[in-house]
C-alpha cells in the first residue's frame, strides 16, 4: 500500500473550499494532471456521484472515473477513482481555521501488477505531487 497525505492552510471559509474540490469539474483548474471532467450523473454531486475524467500524468492521456463514496459537508469527501489498473483513494478533509480553513488530502494506493514493482519509488514522486496540487488549489481559490 502506497499512502500519501498533504496540508495546506487556506484562507477562504470550509464550506466554500469543501464545494469546489467536491465538484470534480473544478479539477482541470487546479490539478495539473486532470485535463477535463464531467459529471456522468445528475446536476449536483452527493455520494454515489460519478464524473468522467481524462488526465496526463506522467506518461500519454488515459481516462478514467471517480465516484464519490463518502460526502461529509464541509469536512470530508473520499472519491474512488479508477484508470485503467491505477485504483486510488483520495480523501480530502476540510476543517475551519481561524479565517479560513485546512485542507489534508490524502492519497491510498494498492499497486496491481508491475507497479509493485515500482512502488518504493512511486511514494516519494506522490507526496511531492501532492503537496504541489494544494499549493495549486490554495493558489487558485485565494486569486479568485
Amino acid at each position: 500500500m502506497i499512502s500519501t497525505e498533504s496540508t495546506e492552510s487556506l484562507a477562504r471559509p470550509a464550506m466554500e473550499v469543501f464545494a469546489f474540490i467536491a465538484d470534480v469539474r473544478n479539477d482541470p483548474r487546479w490539478h495539473t494532471d486532470v485535463l477535463e471532467a464531467r459529471l456522468i450523473d445528475g446536476t449536483t454531486v452527493d455520494k454515489g456521484s460519478t464524473f468522467e475524467i481524462k488526465t496526463k500524468p506522467v506518461m500519454g492521456v488515459s481516462g478514467g472515473t471517480v465516484t464519490v463514496s463518502e460526502y461529509d459537508p464541509p469536512s470530508r469527501i473520499v472519491f474512488d477513482v479508477r484508470m485503467g489498473k491505477l485504483e486510488p483513494t483520495t480523501t480530502f478533509t476540510v476543517v475551519p481555521h481561524g479565517q479560513g480553513c485546512r485542507v489534508t488530502r490524502r492519497i491510498d494506493m494498492e499497486p496491481q501488477g508491475l507497479m509493485r514493482v515500482m512502488a518504493p519509488f512511486m511514494g516519494g514522486m506522490m507526496r511531492k505531487r501532492n503537496a504541489g496540487f494544494l499549493a495549486n488549489l490554495k493558489r487558485v481559490l485565494e486569486i479568485d
